[in-house]
């Protein structure tokens, strides 16, 4: 049972500065932008901020990840970054139809990975984003699973996630909780990053 208990909030710190110029701490507490799951024991995640474009305020005290915002910061568009905190419960712990559950959960339907070679068959959470996601795991362990392979990640590790097909497996008995800062980059498909790839290849010298 205390395997999918939920883990400690969030502790998000901000600086900014006074109208002297002086650097000073705005906040220190749990992020305000916090998700937990009604349907999926464990299962949550908390934005520690979020950038709208490559404008980004220096000056201002505004809260870029407020709580009234959680419903509106999903996966970035291109110039967008989200920093986002989230916590995998174990593989088992989630419902039948997992995928559908958490893809309504978190308005994720554009993202989710269904296809004729059965990705999404490997794994509940197979997800595309046009974004390059740097990932690192804060604690426990989850295997990061794409179309031809797989890696487990522990506490320390980190993942540099290109804009490819991909599942976050908890295959222990404990929460594992990742950091990912997510940059929305220009839509490109597999199948275009294929023919670019191949075209490359053809037009290199022998």
């Amino acid at each position: 049972m205390s395997s999918i208990m939920p883990r400690p909030p969030v502790r998000r710190v901000v600086t900014g500065h006074d109208d002297r110029g002086r650097a000073v701490i705005l906040s220190d507490g749990p992020a305000p932008n916090t998700f937990r799951s009604a349907a999926i024991a464990g299962f949550g995640a908390s934005v520690a901020w979020f950038t709208a474009s490559p404008q980004i305020d220096m000056v201002t005290h505004d809260d870029s990840a407020p709580a009234e915002s959680i419903e509106n910061i999903g996966f970035p568009t291109p110039g967008q970054t989200v920093f986002r905190v989230a916590d995998f419960p174990p593989d088992a712990s989630y419902p039948k139809n997992a995928g559908d559950t958490i893809f309504d959960e978190i308005d994720g339907h554009e993202e989710r990975v269904t296809s004729d070679d059965g990705a999404d068959q490997k794994h509940f959470w197979f997800h595309r984003t046009d974004s390059l996601d740097y990932a690192i795991v804060l604690d426990g362990e989850i295997t990061l699973i794409v179309d031809e392979g797989e890696v487990t990640l522990k506490a320390g590790d980190v993942a540099v996630q290109r804009a490819t097909a991909h599942a976050w497996s908890n295959r222990t008995d404990r929460i594992a909780r990742v950091a990912f800062v997510l940059i929305g980059t220009e839509p490109i498909s597999p199948a275009e990053i294929a023919a670019q790839r191949t075209g490359a290849q053809a037009s290199s010298p022998a």
